[in-house]
Parts: structure tokens; sequence; C-alpha cells
């Protein structure tokens, strides 16, 4: 699929104001083009809902994959049973396995070897689990990827990695240490957040607009200028 965005800053705060109005009012929902969604390492499907018609978005859910057979059931009974239960590794290295078309594809890799909590993060083989995820990118002709991890992946020698493999791939990518509470969860959990695009320079337009804001210290919303 190609995609082609001419842009200024006037028209990328006015197009964001728009998409902004239009998932909060459910139209987004109701357009007619949607788009292919993958997620990997998907746990139950918390990503697959915040990207789901749920929360206002038009992206369907074509393939997701978890080594928890209870998360595997558990997204299956609410996305579907495009969800494939055992190790990423071993699936991709299966002849039979067929990685469907994608427009996007999202996911985070485990963080146990990049969290404080585990002392014997030095050398954890989970730090590497970036590599299946981004073969799953270019089996999937995936032209944005969205991954998460806790916010000790940036900066990290992992990190310089998966930036400079997505540049390979052809990717632009920016990343943020976001707060989960300025989006509307109810806790104050922070987690490292990387985009990456084939089309567009994400750094235009990531982190997105705040939707929350802690009244004690007088948040608000910052709009365009007349």
């Amino acid at each position: 699929m190609n995609y082609e965005i001419k842009k200024t800053p006037g028209w990328l705060i006015r197009e964001e104001q728009k998409i902004y109005d239009a998932r909060g009012e459910g139209i987004l929902v109701r357009k007619r083009k949607r788009f292919r969604l993958i997620d990997v390492f998907a746990g139950a499907g918390g990503m697959s809902l915040g990207f789901s018609k749920m929360f206002g978005h038009a992206f369907d859910s074509v393939w997701a994959n978890d080594f928890n057979a209870d998360c595997v059931r558990t997204y299956r009974r609410n996305f579907g049973d495009h969800c494939v239960s055992g190790d990423i590794v071993d699936i991709l290295n299966d002849p039979a396995t067929e990685i469907p078309p994608a427009d996007v594809v999202i996911g985070g890799p485990p963080c146990q070897g990049f969290s404080l909590l585990n002392k014997n993060r030095e050398g954890d083989p989970r730090k590497q689990l970036w590599r299946p995820y981004f073969e799953i990118v270019e089996r999937s002709g995936a032209q944005v990827f969205v991954m998460e991890n806790v916010p000790q992946l940036l900066g990290s020698f992992e990190h310089g990695e998966i930036m400079g493999t997505a540049e390979v791939m052809g990717f632009k990518c920016w990343g943020e240490v976001l707060s989960a509470a300025d989006y509307g969860v109810p806790q104050t959990r922070r987690r490292a957040i990387i985009v990456g695009c084939k089309f567009f320079d994400p750094s235009q337009v990531f982190p997105p607009r705040k939707t929350h804001f802690d009244p004690r210290k007088g948040g608000a919303q910052l709009a365009e200028a007349a």
C-alpha cells in the first residue's frame, strides 16, 4: 500500500485535532477505510483493545501471538481465533507459519530483561526478543510499528540496535516515555513507546496529545493559535 502525506506545521495541528475529535465522537470506526493489525507478545490483548473499535479506532486484528496459553484463550475469547499459542521463535522457524499482510504491527517484547527489578538482567536472553518482532514486521509488510516496554529500554544498548535495525528496514523512528494516566488509565504507569513509520516522520506527531490531566498541576490541552 502506498502512502504520501504533504504537511505543514499548521496542517499537522489541524489534522491531529480533527482525528482527536473524530475518535471521541465515534466517527473513525464508521469509516470505510480500515487497517490490518498484528499484535506480537499480545498477552490477553490489552494493546489490541486500545487499537480496536471499542476505543474509537479503525483497526482489525488479523494475527497475534503469545507464549502463555491462558492469555491466548482470553485473547481468542475477545478478538477471535487468530491468536497463535507458543514460542514466537519456534513459530517463525516453522515452514508452515504464514504471517498475513498487515498495515501495523504492535506489541511489547518481554520487559523482564530491562526491568530494574531483575537483578540478573545483564545477559538475559529475553532482551533479544525484539528480533522476531521485527521479523514479523518484515514478513507482514507493515508500514508502521508500535513497540512498548519499560522505560529502561530507552538508552540501552538494545535500544540502539532496535533503532538501527528499524532504520535499515526503511523506518523513521521516535521514542518517548509516556504515562498511562495522561491517556485515561487510572494508574501512573510509565512505559517507553517506540513508533516507526515508513512514509512519515513520527517525531512530528508523537507523543500524542494527552486526553487527561492532573488537576493539582493545572494541566491543560494546548490548542492552535488563532
